[in-house]
């Protein structure tokens, strides 16, 4: 089977109900291509070119599943430890245990904690080739109006693999502003075929670029994420050398006798109170599928 044919049978898959089976980082700004506006500008067309699958994957798509959350006023998306790696997830026991009460307010206070699929594909961004592969990750859309349904659209419609090193096609993507989100608006391609790059040095070092996208975002820990899931910001405690809530940080420091042992064994998320050391099956959920712009990972 081809990769255009593989990308088709992976995309259509992606459609039909089936699921394909924290460390810290030092980050590199050039490892990532995100569709974001700069502020005072309303729209942008980006050129890119999507790479190749790397020897023995049959499609350039990974699928990600995470968490998203607002932390310190800001969007963040965190892979979930349950999906990626079958162990402990305190986002998804919070689910878990708000479902569980049977309430209809903790029913839709569950879906915050519902993890998201998530595609991230290898570029090259042709404004910026001296910078080398770059990562993009966006949002599955289960309305079919998200960014992997309208590069499979232009897909189909060359029915070819776009990524071929010889003939294959950029892809243009236009990038408009609605409200204060970015928002991918179309996904085109040019007539003509091109070559990845005429330099044979390059496309050596680009084709051959093994990463994936564990080695540029960040897989958190368990007492990471609880941070999170408590509604805590994580701050480095130099003393403790791990991370710490920092709200929960300033408690101790402004009443030091203050005892919060009970912290480390439960979560309370709304009404409902989390055993965090309960090891329970896995969950998927559908979630909302809004186009609201990516963070970056930190």
């Amino acid at each position: 089977m081809s990769i255009f044919e593989e990308m088709m049978k992976q995309y259509e898959s992606s459609h039909n109900g089936k699921r394909d089976s924290g460390s810290q980082k030092t980050y590199d700004l050039k490892n990532y291509f995100n569709t974001i506006l700069t502020k005072g500008v309303d729209s942008e067309t980006k050129r890119i070119r999507i790479l190749p699958p790397s020897e023995g994957v049959k499609t350039p798509f990974t699928t990600m599943w995470g968490h998203v959350k607002k932390v310190n006023g800001e969007w963040k998306t965190f892979p979930c430890p349950k999906h990626e790696k079958g162990e402990d997830c305190p986002f998804c026991q919070a689910r878990e245990a708000l479902l569980a009460t049977g309430k209809e307010e903790d029913k839709e206070l569950a879906k915050q904690y519902s993890a998201r699929q998530f595609y991230v594909v290898k570029v090259i961004d042709r404004d910026k080739e001296n910078e080398g592969v770059k990562f993009w990750r966006f949002k599955h859309n289960y309305k079919k109006q998200g960014v992997m349904d309208k590069i499979m659209a232009a897909i189909a419609t060359v029915k070819h693999d776009v990524t071929d090193i010889e003939g294959g096609r950029d892809l243009n993507i236009v990038i408009v502003r609605d409200g204060q989100s970015s928002v991918v608006q179309s996904v085109s391609y040019p007539l003509e075929t091109s070559q990845l790059s005429s330099n044979a040095d390059k496309v050596k070092e680009w084709s051959e670029d093994t990463r994936t996208w564990e080695d540029v975002y960040s897989l958190r820990n368990y007492d990471y994420l609880k941070i999170i899931v408590k509604g805590d910001t994580p701050v480095w405690d130099k003393d403790e050398k791990c991370y710490v809530g920092k709200l929960e940080l300033e408690s101790k420091t402004n009443s030091p006798s203050n005892d919060d042992s009970g912290l480390e064994d439960e979560l309370e998320v709304g009404a409902a109170k989390v055993e965090t050391k309960k090891v329970s099956e896995p969950v998927s959920a559908l979630v909302s599928d809004e186009e609201d712009d990516d963070d970056l990972p930190f």
